[in-house]
């Protein structure tokens, strides 16, 4: 596996202690960030905050629950925000895993960098990045899985795997 795509821990309080928080070159991929932790973000230079949450998504502890500040706390420290949801439900066809995931990878290839990628938990968050270095990387779909694990991988897996 080339070195170049493992997710490094990010020790900023970007994020809840304990959650996932890791970062790849330009690429920060994390569960949901605190308030206080979107400051942060900025004061690291993260232009690009990608949200794959659904605004209807319930608080599932210890996760912090859907922002719904989030946009205008990101417009107003002068950031971007895109918000492209994932729905933790059987709604969640693979097809529409594929749909939603080609959008992401467009978006992400049109941000302005460094940027931020994040869901609940880092779950979603590190299925996209996998979807990411498969299609703009040019990495094998079992490396991006390898390199997604590290970073929060576990639910979404069978989304990865079946990615066409």
């Amino acid at each position: 596996m080339n070195n170049d795509y493992n997710p490094v821990k990010v020790d900023a309080p970007i994020v809840l202690p304990g959650q996932n928080c890791w970062q790849v070159g330009d690429y920060y991929i994390t569960a949901q960030p605190t308030q206080a932790g979107l400051s942060v973000a900025n004061g690291l230079g993260i232009q690009s905050v990608v949200c794959l949450r659904d605004a209807t998504e319930g608080s599932n502890p210890p996760y912090l629950p859907f922002d719904a500040e989030e946009d205008m706390t990101l417009t107003s420290l002068g950031m971007n925000f895109v918000n492209i949801p994932f729905p933790h439900s059987a709604t969640l066809t693979q097809e529409l895993f594929d749909i939603r995931a080609a959008a992401v990878v467009a978006v992400l290839g049109q941000l302005p960098k460094p940027s931020l990628m994040h869901c609940s938990s880092g779950d979603r968050a590190s299925a996209l990045w996998a979807i990411h270095l498969m299609v703009n990387c040019g990495v094998t779909k079992q490396e991006a899985i390898n390199y997604a694990e590290i970073s929060g991988l576990k639910v979404f897996l069978p989304y990865v795997q079946g990615y066409a």
